[in-house]
């Protein structure tokens, strides 16, 4: 029994530390955007954030269902490397007045990786058999079956992908452009050779 309850406390306070993980990663990119002249990788942006603080909210919901969880952003912060990879990207993009496509197209990378990350974690969680115990007590208290359950955790993992194809669009509109070129890419060595006077008719 008491392998049991050290088993849901974990549970909970795993489960909270990624609802933590999810405001912050909202903050992140709200952040960001708010930099970005560009409306459409404004927008963006901007979907990823209220995504992350839907899934941040959810999480909170689910945690707080199967007990009181505990662990604050400072605790969670201690072993929870996502956590620390958002805190971390939050200080460096706090000190930036503007963020021009450039710096977006080399904070792309690092937000993708985020992402993937993350939802590393969700499948991690959706395959514990200690989730599938707790899940069944959720359901004697809350009429909220396994299979709802784990939707909520599928469809976040849906998200996180569809937010790396975001992000991956946001890279190809930041990526540098290509100098416009008018005119032939091969510079003739001698033009005039090009040229033959017709031949005298006279």
């Amino acid at each position: 029994m008491d392998n049991i309850r050290k088993e849901q406390k974990n549970l909970v306070e795993f489960i909270s530390c990624l609802s933590i993980a999810e405001s912050q990663a909202s903050l992140l990119y709200k952040n960001i955007s708010t930099k970005v002249d560009n409306p459409l990788v404004r927008a963006l942006l901007e979907e990823v954030a209220l995504d992350s603080q839907k899934h941040s909210a959810l999480l909170k919901g689910v945690s707080e269902s199967i007990a009181s969880p505990k662990a604050d952003q400072k605790e969670c912060a201690k072993h929870d490397v996502v956590l620390q990879k958002i805190l971390k990207l939050q200080k460096e993009t706090a000190k930036m007045q503007k963020i021009t496509l450039e710096d977006l197209f080399s904070l792309n990378e690092r937000l993708q990786l985020l992402e993937g990350q993350m939802g590393e974690e969700y499948y991690v969680l959706v395959q514990m058999k200690t989730l599938t115990f707790m899940m069944k007590q959720i359901n004697q208290a809350y009429s909220i079956d396994l299979t709802s359950a784990k939707r909520i955790f599928t469809t976040i993992i849906s998200d996180e992908e569809r937010h790396i194809e975001l992000l991956e669009t946001i890279k190809k509109m930041a990526s540098p452009k290509p100098e416009a070129r008018y005119g032939p890419l091969v510079k003739f060595q001698n033009p005039d050779a090009w040229y033959q006077p017709p031949a005298s008719t006279l």
